[in-house]
């Protein structure tokens, strides 16, 4: 089902072009620049399912560009799942735009009435969690090219792509410009025969000393001392992706009534009996490993469900905790109120690449247990691959994670200095890509 949705996409690519000349019969609503007027952009991500990272990602990108560019001189649209998610994110001035997961005509009716897009979800071109996302960016991306508007993807990561998606992406995305995370992804973009620089996550410039206030205040109810070292811990299940469409799955589900490996809609999470066994022997030594390090040092243990579809993992993983502990899940805490908590803690056990960048302005200690290309790729930047990454297969787990925070436990110093730097050098990669977005529009797109 992942390919014939490209092929429809590509039919709607094509049809887009007729959007213009629709419009002067006031069939359909096209938008083009004007010297002088506001230039509207479009922010295509998935925000608005409680991801803290995307959501992170998009807040600080809308500061930047409200920055770089004015407030009277853009006006951005950030394209949402769930407006009541995201309410309190922005300042009046950027507009929300409501889309589903079967998002081809939205998407189409986005493009067409903005004058730039920028794609700004970290996976953009990676099919890591599901093939469909992918052909969400190469619509938005085809659709700008069809309609002769500006297209560049901010922070992006591009996976190995193959097949018909490697095809697809290739065609679709040519005109668009990539700033891509890492080398890694600068290879592979490459390699499609695209176009782009190695630039940085957008979350680096994240800030906000009000969900900080709200994390101590929490920790304290919850009965955290002030004084105890916070071990936090941010779980996934590595074994359900990527979500793939399946109308017999759908049809099964309805007549059985059993909806639980249910994603969205037509869209599934991967399941098999041995795939549930391997996320039992993961969170189980990810349990394992927290309890004796709680024990050894006194800590008090903090649960982050960093997507909603985290909760019911953090559930199962709060069952086997034995230590003093508070769980908070972006479910019911926004990004201010999870950024918050992370900057908190003393030392950071996780699986969501997000947690890591987000909890580097405190310079916490990390360790990684890892299926994400972006989690490896930062941690081999960071220096902390050889003694901290793990992969959420590996064998005898627990006692590789426990040998790990112990180290991060007797080089603290040397680590929260090495991160510092490396935090200098991020955020200085992204006011680089600010500073070439602006240019890119005014050299390429006559924007002033």
């Amino acid at each position: 089902m992942d390919r014939l949705l490209s092929y429809i996409v590509r039919m709607v690519v094509w049809l887009s072009g007729f959007a213009k000349p629709l419009s002067r019969l006031r069939l359909c609503r096209f938008e083009t620049y004007a010297k002088g007027r506001p230039l509207k952009i479009l922010l295509v991500g998935y925000n608005g399912a409680r991801n803290t990272g995307a959501d992170a990602r998009v807040v600080t990108l809308t500061q930047q560009l409200q920055q770089a560019l004015g407030t009277e001189k853009a006006e951005l649209t950030v394209m949402t799942l769930d407006k009541e998610n995201m309410g309190g994110y922005f300042p009046r001035q950027v507009r929300l735009f409501p889309f589903t997961t079967f998002f081809i005509f939205s998407l189409l009716r986005a493009c067409s009435r903005h004058h730039v897009a920028i794609l700004c979800e970290g996976s953009t071109l990676t099919p890591t969690f599901a093939k469909a996302l992918c052909v969400f960016f190469c619509e938005a991306a085809g659709i700008m090219r069809r309609q002769g508007k500006p297209c560049i993807a901010y922070g992006s990561e591009v996976g190995r792509l193959d097949g018909w998606l490697a095809r697809l992406s290739s065609d679709l995305c040519r005109d668009t410009y990539f700033m891509v995370r890492t080398e890694e992804s600068l290879r592979n973009l490459q390699d499609l025969g695209l176009k782009g620089h190695v630039g940085t996550d957008t979350a680096w410039t994240f800030q906000d000393d009000e969900g900080e206030a709200w994390a101590r205040k929490r920790l304290m109810e919850a009965g955290w001392d002030g004084r105890q070292p916070l071990m936090g811990v941010a779980p996934i299940n590595p074994f359900c992706w990527p979500v793939r469409p399946s109308l017999w799955r759908w049809l099964k589900a309805f007549v059985t009534r059993d909806f639980s490996r249910q994603y969205d809609k037509f869209y599934f999470f991967n399941d098999s009996a041995e795939r549930r066994q391997q996320f039992e022997r993961y969170l189980q030594a990810m349990a394992a490993a927290t309890n004796r390090y709680s024990r050894e040092h006194n800590a008090f243990v903090v649960i982050l469900g960093m997507e909603k579809l985290d909760v019911s993992v953090c559930e199962k993983l709060e069952r086997q905790i034995e230590s003093q502990h508070v769980a908070c899940m972006s479910k019911s805490c926004d990004v201010f109120q999870m950024t918050g908590m992370l900057r908190q803690l003393s030392v950071l056990l996780t699986s969501r690449y997000h947690a890591a960048v987000l909890s580097m302005e405190r310079t916490v200690p990390i360790v990684a247990i890892s299926i994400d290309s972006r989690l490896n790729g930062l941690m081999n930047e960071v220096e902390l691959a050889d003694r901290c990454l793990h992969q959420a297969t590996d064998t005898d787990l627990e006692n590789k994670v426990m040998a790990s925070l112990r180290w991060t436990y007797e080089h603290e110093r040397e680590i929260k200095d090495n991160l510092q730097r490396h935090l200098t050098t991020y955020k200085n990669k992204t006011a680089a890509m600010s500073r070439y977005f602006t240019t890119w529009l005014k050299e390429n797109h006559h924007f002033s």
